[in-house]
């Protein structure tokens, strides 16, 4: 057996699902009954400093207790994209594993999870672009049907109309369409420049909810975190110099509860308005998920 071999045979477990399904519950579980385990993060909110409340950060006791990698690495005006994820996670997943330990990735970053186990382009790609590329994708496949869709790939990219038409893989189609949708560079060109496969083979724990059982746990957690001082979160942020076009504001929650404090909603209206945020997150991080079962 080679080397590479048994780099090949280790597994490394990973735990998904959406905002809310209790992914750092389960993870704290595992890690708290089998003390070689080290948490990786793989959600995008819990990269930034400050952002505790409103991103169900791990608490300080949890971090303590357990080991967290890619928690609070960033400040608030700092951006990271998928490729620099997949470089610094990578990292740390040898890292761990060379000191006999097991990394546990856990997080609701569906391109996270794919940059860090397939390689990724370095092309700065919002996840929010891939999922409205995905919508896209599946309205032309409805009207036009699996053949007229590879048809129409080909002068676009050859090679992978090539491969596809080989294995009439529907999932190929599907991403190669998504990534020129979302990126207007065609999946085969962009190759070119993508970092190799991951050498560790995940397993997925794909966390799924049933539907109006997560819809109650979200609702219940903003609640949560509203009674836990989110506003006051909030309030020392903007004191602290943060502006609403920072990264980190993109997190759900943050610049509704901007709105409150200068009076243009009520605790009441933004309570509402984030559970829907939340609930529209939710369905499409379980759009992304379903490609982990």
């Amino acid at each position: 057996m080679t080397e590479n071999d048994r780099i090949n045979d280790v597994v490394i477990d990973v735990i998904v699902g959406p905002t809310a399904s209790g992914k750092s519950a389960l993870a704290l579980t595992q890690a708290r009954e089998d003390h070689s385990i080290e948490i990786v993060n793989a959600d995008a909110s819990l990269l930034y400093r400050g952002f505790d409340i409103g991103t169900a950060k791990p608490s300080h006791e949890e971090l303590n207790e357990v080991s967290h990698h890619l928690i609070d690495i960033l400040e608030p005006g700092e951006t990271f994209s998928a490729a620099k994820y997949s470089k610094q996670s990578r990292e740390i997943v040898r890292e761990i594993i060379n000191r006999g330990k097991k990394p546990l990735i856990v997080g609701g970053t569906g391109f996270y999870i794919d940059a860090l186990f397939w390689g990724i382009p370095d092309v700065d790609v919002e996840e929010e672009k891939i999922l409205s590329a995905r919508k896209r994708y599946h309205i032309e496949l409805d009207e036009k049907g699996f053949e007229r869709m590879l048809k129409q790939l080909e002068p676009i990219d050859i090679a992978l109309h090539e491969q596809i038409t080989r294995e009439r893989n529907p999932r190929r189609l599907q991403r190669a369409w998504e990534f020129y949708y979302a990126t207007g560079i065609p999946l085969g060109d962009a190759r070119k420049q993508r970092g190799e496969s991951f050498e560790y083979t995940p397993r997925f724990t794909v966390l799924f909810p049933e539907r109006t059982a997560l819809h109650q746990r979200i609702a219940e957690r903003v609640k949560m975190m509203l009674a836990s001082g989110w506003l006051d979160e909030v309030s020392q942020l903007l004191a602290n110099g943060v502006t609403e076009d920072m990264p980190a504001m993109k997190a759900i929650g943050y610049k509704t509860i901007v709105e409150v404090l200068r009076n243009k909603l009520s605790i009441t209206e933004a309570q509402e308005e984030i559970i829907i945020q939340t609930r529209q997150y939710a369905k499409r991080q379980l759009t992304w998920m379903k490609r982990y079962v």
